[in-house]
This record gives C-alpha cells, structure tokens and sequence, in this order.
C-alpha cells in the first residue's frame, strides 16, 4: 500500500471584532469529506513461465503449497490523504488549526494477470486459467466497491471527533498540520486494512482445494 499525504494550509486572519472561540475543543469540526477511488487499468502478462509465476507468486506469499501456478492476478490498493485547514484566532497570537476538508483517494492500482507462456492460447487449460485469474480481479472490484460507502461513512464519523490543534506560535503551523495528518492516517489505516482482509477473504472462496479440484476436472 502507498500513502501519500499532502497538507494544504489555508491560514485567514479575522478582523479584531470576531468571535473567537473560548478554546479549541469547543470549535464544531464537521470537515467535508470528498473520496475518490479507481479500478486502475488492468494489465495482462504473458510473458513469464509457469516456474517464473509459481516464484512471484511465492514472493508475495499467495502460493498454494506443492502448486505450480499457471496464472496470478496481483494489484495494489492505494490511500491518500489530502486535507485542507484554516487557522482560527482565539486571541493574541494563539489560533486553532482546523481541518475545513478532507479529500481521500482509495483504489485499486496496477491491476496484472500473469499466464504462463507454456500455455497454448485458446485452450481448454488456458481459459480456465484466464477465467479464474480475471474471477480474482472482479472479487477485488466488487469488494472494494462494496466497502467505499461505509468506509466513507466511518470516515466522516472519525472526522467529528478529531479536535483541532492550539498553536501559540506562527511556527507551529507546520507540525501542527503534521500531526493532524498523523491522526488522520492512523484513524483511517485500520479501516484500509480491514477491507484489505476482506479481500482476501473473498478470494480464498475461490483459492481452494475443492474448486482447484472442479476446475482440473473441466479438462479432458
């Protein structure tokens, strides 16, 4: 997974008769929350051999044990997090910094299905393994496609809690923004996770013993 955090500050001085705020935590945080996903464009591979499949396959630790793999399907799952903030005055030279909105992108990124090249195109042994290979793919769209909302929704949930941050100081803009980002990440990674393992979940249905057996039956 790739994360990529970037921090905007947008920092608006108030005129003397404004209203500041008594402290920090009595600020409402309701940050607008905009997420952006992608299925990333699928690649197919045909360039390696079954032994060269069965090595990244066990690199990447998705080998069935004493199985010679024929196909694989890999893919990345990619999070950002960009957030904008304000710097809020609550009196002389203190502020508050607010996060106003988060924009978040989840996907799926460098979607690949490798065949083996000892594989006769068009064959019986080379469309099951095709099929089975773009199943894995369409279980990890449909997954992610199924948790976007409620990962939405938990994230605008986890927003309203998060407190803005007190400075007393021009300097402490920067770490300030740091640290909210941080909080952020770290709230918002658990859920990533989770989907991720969800996904795994869905594909060792169709990762098994029984179905590996129904599929080499297919075959004459």
């Amino acid at each position: 997974m790739i994360k990529k955090l970037f921090f905007i500050l947008i920092f608006l001085f108030f005129s003397n008769n404004s209203s500041f705020a008594a402290d920090c935590s009595s600020i409402d945080i309701n940050p607008q929350i905009t997420l952006l996903s992608s299925y990333g464009k699928l690649v197919y591979d045909y360039t390696k051999t079954t032994e060269e499949i069965t090595s990244l396959a066990n690199s990447l630790n998705i080998s069935e044990k004493d199985l010679f793999a024929s196909g694989l399907s890999t893919v990345n799952i990619n999070f950002d997090i960009e957030i904008n903030t304000i710097g809020q005055p609550i009196g002389n030279s203190e502020f508050c910094v607010v996060p106003t909105s988060i924009k978040i992108f989840l996907g799926l990124d460098s979607p690949t299905i490798y065949i083996s090249n000892e594989l006769e195109k068009n064959s019986c042994h080379y469309n099951i393994v095709l099929r089975h290979e773009q199943t894995h793919q369409q279980i990890n769209k449909k997954t992610l496609e199924y948790y976007l909302p409620l990962f939405k929704n938990s994230a605008t949930k986890i927003s309203q809690t998060i407190k803005p941050i007190h400075i007393t100081d021009i300097e402490s803009i920067r770490p300030s923004i740091k640290a909210l980002t941080e909080i952020y990440n770290k709230k918002l990674t658990p859920l990533v996770d989770y989907i991720k393992k969800e996904m795994l979940i869905q594909q060792l249905k169709l990762d098994n013993p029984q179905n590996y057996l129904f599929e080499s039956s297919i075959c004459p």
